[in-house]
């Protein structure tokens, strides 16, 4: 009994095929699959040494944090053991571990776009993970407890563009710099854009497991219901790539660090507060 309840949450939810699947409809909702084309078979070859090894870490970091979500209870097989730190540590490697061989390169463009990334991304994330507390194991009943859940769930997602570097705080293409992935090498870019989007799937889906909360459904129904959430947050992520105005990182950091870091704080405050 105890191996196959094993098996079950390895190989089919909430590992494997879970996995696999939400990430390939998360990932056609974000669209332009064509510039990740040959990401898995670049991954391949960069754990056997020919790539892009930090890019294919990256994507291994994603994809067993997103087995570690706070996902809906099944009668079939059990949960792993829900550890905000253990989530916490992997979705930062997946991130950090990226911006590697940009932060180490010696040519400043490409050193340039990946300190940039980092400050942003680092300073988004932050607020994204204060505002996670306040909904972590959520278990109100009342409409008053209810309030910094909905407050930080809005400080989760003004956060979301910021720490997954969308658009507007993503790479400054007009400026000729791009992401820290323009200049890869052409064997390792497929790769790292397959990594960046699995990043932001993540980011999507830890807001959309910790906040949308409906215990009154049957544990299909709240599957079902965060999934629907996640797919419309990535497609709203989607339509931003092409009607947003670019911000540039003095802008970027005073948004993260004083609109909403403030904001996900006093979700904070008002769980312990009405809690």
């Amino acid at each position: 009994m105890m191996l196959r309840d094993a098996l079950f949450q390895v190989l089919v939810y909430p590992g494997g095929l879970w996995i696999v699947g939400l990430a390939a409809l998360l990932l056609t909702g974000l669209g332009r699959g064509d510039r990740r084309r040959g990401g898995l078979r670049q991954a391949w070859r960069a754990m056997r040494g020919h790539g892009s090894l930090p890019h294919a870490l990256s994507l291994a970091f994603a994809l067993a944090a997103l087995a570690l979500l706070p996902w809906p209870q099944s009668p079939y097989g059990p949960l792993p053991n829900q550890d905000v730190w253990r989530l916490w540590a992997l979705t930062e490697a997946s991130f950090l571990v990226a911006l590697l061989p940009g932060l180490l390169s010696s040519a400043p463009a490409v050193s340039r776009a990946a300190t940039r990334e980092a400050q942003i991304g680092v300073s988004g994330r932050a607020a994204l993970w204060i505002a996670v507390l306040a909904g972590y194991r959520w278990t109100g009943a009342t409409l008053t407890e209810l309030g910094p859940l909905l407050l930080g769930a809005f400080a989760a997602l003004l956060a979301l563009p910021a720490a997954a570097s969308w658009q507007p705080f993503g790479g400054e293409s007009g400026l000729g710099l791009g992401s820290a992935d323009a200049h890869l090498p052409p064997r390792d870019v497929a790769l790292a854009h397959l990594a960046r989007d699995l990043r932001s799937v993540l980011l999507v889906t830890l807001i959309a497991t910790v906040f949308v909360v409906a215990p009154a459904f049957a544990w299909w129904q709240q599957l079902g219901l965060k999934v629907w959430l996640a797919f419309a947050t990535v497609l709203v992520g989607r339509g931003l790539y092409a009607s947003t105005v670019h911000r540039t990182l003095p802008i970027a950091l005073r948004y993260c660090w004083l609109i909403v870091v403030p904001l996900a704080a006093l979700a904070v405050a008002g769980r312990f507060v009405v809690g």
